[in-house]
């Protein structure tokens, strides 16, 4: 274990958290920040990149040699596109996250919805381990829900279940 390495960033609404985390998913190193999402998109972004390189700094690796970034985001939110459709707490329309990381980093990036993300966190490692079945509620700074069925996230229609 150990060999790759890839970053995961939890947007929320009032904080970034991000971790440069190994093959076996052991964090290796963190770094969290203050949202400040009434300072603007441009603002949240820079502080996400920040958060993104310490990480890397902290764990001597280089942005482009990761093995990609993913990011989770309350929603809604379309995974296909990579834009964060809308999100009342941030004030964000149509923000396409996935494309500016890559244009910022140069490796893959994948969005998620941050409820989905906790449902298969613990439908793979946590609670519900061993589960194909799992709903996650989230109340935190907004309220969502995560699915997942037959181990994997449930995104029904429109990309919005659970919301």
């Amino acid at each position: 274990m150990g060999g790759r390495r890839c970053v995961s960033v939890d947007l929320g609404g009032t904080k970034i958290s991000a971790a440069l985390v190994d093959d076996g998913y052991a964090m290796l190193t963190d770094c969290n920040v203050a949202t400040n999402a009434k300072e603007g998109v441009d603002a949240v972004i820079g502080r996400i990149n920040a958060c993104i390189r310490k990480v890397c700094d902290d764990g001597g690796v280089k942005a482009s040699d990761l093995c990609g970034i993913g990011i989770c985001s309350p929603g809604p939110l379309s995974v296909r596109t990579g834009t964060v459709t809308y999100v009342a707490t941030l004030g964000w329309y149509g923000v396409p996250i996935k494309a500016i990381l890559e244009g910022e980093f140069g490796v893959p990036v994948s969005l998620e919805n941050d409820a989905n993300a906790a449902a298969l966190g613990e439908a793979l490692m946590g609670a519900g381990k061993g589960m194909e079945n799992v709903v996650y509620i989230t109340l935190s700074t907004g309220i969502g829900s995560g699915i997942v069925i037959g181990g994997k996230v449930y995104y029904g229609k429109n990309e919005a279940a659970g919301e």
